[in-house]
């Protein structure tokens, strides 16, 4: 695991290869989501792809303010896939709302977002992601 960096309550870690690993507690407000794209965005200069690993387990989800920057910027979410673990039932449920909504509004994800259970689930999830663009056979976005 990478070094750990705090915004607010949160934890972020950059792991190789090419792994955002993010701890949320509570919401996450929108200053912190702008300040920790400044070492995500440094960290993807090194990697043609990048996937995001959310410890969901104490986080309640992103404030309106991050929704909506997230929904406008989309360099934000510089991510080839997303997988998120331990979140609630009303956290999946909203994030599946929030990419209906989108593509309802014509916005195609530009990513593919999975749910598990535990972090091996998603460390697994995220091998067979790095295994697949290394023979050139990765999903599309969902």
């Amino acid at each position: 695991m990478g070094a750990e960096r705090h915004f607010g309550p949160h934890t972020l870690s950059l792991e190789e290869p090419g792994i955002v690993r993010l701890t949320t507690k509570g919401h996450l407000q929108e200053n912190e989501l702008r300040e920790m794209i400044v070492p995500i965005r440094e960290f993807k200069e090194r990697h043609d792809a990048l996937y995001l690993m959310v410890d969901a387990r104490h986080g309640t989800g992103f404030s309106a303010k991050a929704r909506k920057a997230i929904n406008e910027d989309r360099s934000l979410v510089p991510y080839t896939g997303v997988v998120i673990f331990g979140a609630s039932f009303a956290m999946r449920a909203i994030s599946h709302m929030m990419t209906r909504a989108g593509v309802l509004m014509g916005r195609r994800p530009t990513y593919q977002t999975v749910f598990t259970e535990t972090e091996e689930e998603a460390r697994a999830w995220l091998a067979v992601q790095h295994a697949a663009r290394a023979t050139g056979s990765a999903p599309e976005p969902q």
